[in-house]
């Protein structure tokens, strides 16, 4: 999981603090028998200072000092607001990396267990032809007796059983597949889930009956509560093109992302891939507007986002 590049919990912190500064700033900042003192009716203060001169004299500095310190009520929640969306803004960016590096870098185990059942599948169709192939022509019991013996060794041995005479002029006869690979679970991995100081990451994807995935969720969540999540749905299974002048393969296959921001709001972005690599992005805000992206092909990046016309 990628480092976050700020202190969210630090930001908010920070803008709550402002935000309590402000509420401070609202009532002039006064507090206790200044700010009596200073609420007090004409009569009431004359009375405490003895003097209409005194009286005067602190009524004017407690309004001046108030009313300047009011003024900056709206500076500090604007300031406030600042912290807040730089917060969101770069938590929303770190989340977005660090849940594609959480999928794509492997870290599910999916290609792996896939690559490992492949093997295995593999190795037992083998198997099983090795062993039709002895019970066909005798050998099967003596295998069966010796599991260790190597089918050439035996059969280069002065005293090699008869069978070996059929296996020796056999020019399709199948080969020993050998020792077994490891044998992957039954279930492949479907999710992933990673914790620090930092905050939790948290995979899951959701497989066709080919163990291709069809929708991937990715949550990420810092230690104060902050939570990012992005849910995307593929159209289809992958519909892999080979380019015919040699270059790396590309999915073709279209799909749906949902978005929840660390402030709740949501976007729903739907890209369509054509054939050649080339395709469109298209993404709605929570407010209804539409923004559009476009790539010239697989490896092109995607075009800075235009607001569509209604």
């Amino acid at each position: 999981m990628p480092d976050f590049s700020i202190d969210y919990g630090a930001l908010h912190e920070v803008q709550r603090q402002m935000r309590e500064l402000a509420d401070d700033a609202d009532s002039g900042g006064a507090t206790g028998v200044f700010k009596d003192v200073g609420e007090a009716t004409s009569s009431e203060r004359r009375a405490l200072f003895g003097s209409a001169d005194l009286s005067y004299a602190f009524n004017l500095f407690y309004t001046r000092s108030s009313s300047r310190t009011k003024q900056a009520k709206d500076g500090l929640n604007e300031l406030a607001d600042t912290f807040s969306g730089v917060a969101d803004t770069f938590f929303n960016a770190d989340a977005q990396l660090s849940s594609a590096a959480g999928l794509m870098s492997g870290s599910i185990g999916l290609d792996e267990w896939k690559s490992d059942k492949e093997a295995y599948d593999s190795w037992q169709e083998d198997k099983n032809a090795w062993d039709a192939y002895l019970e066909e022509i005798g050998a099967a019991d003596y295998f069966e007796q010796n599991p260790d013996a190597e089918i050439g060794t035996v059969c280069n041995a002065d005293d090699a059983p008869g069978w070996c005479e059929t296996w020796i002029n056999d020019d399709d006869a199948p080969s020993d597949p050998g020792a077994p690979p490891d044998k992957p679970s039954e279930k492949p991995p479907t999710e992933y889930s990673y914790e620090d100081e930092q905050g939790k990451v948290q995979v899951s994807v959701e497989l066709d009956d080919d163990y291709n995935v069809m929708k991937e969720t990715s949550t990420i969540t810092t230690p104060d509560g902050q939570s990012y999540t992005s849910v995307t749905t593929y159209d289809s299974a992958p519909q892999v093109i080979e380019p015919e002048n040699g270059g790396d393969p590309y999915d073709v296959r279209d799909y749906t992302m949902e978005t929840t921001y660390a402030d709740g709001s949501k976007t729903t972005t739907e890209v369509v891939i054509d054939e050649d690599g080339s395709g469109t992005m298209t993404t709605t805000d929570a407010d209804g507007n539409k923004s559009v992206s476009t790539r010239s092909g697989p490896d092109g990046e995607w075009s800075e986002p235009e607001e569509e016309d209604d």
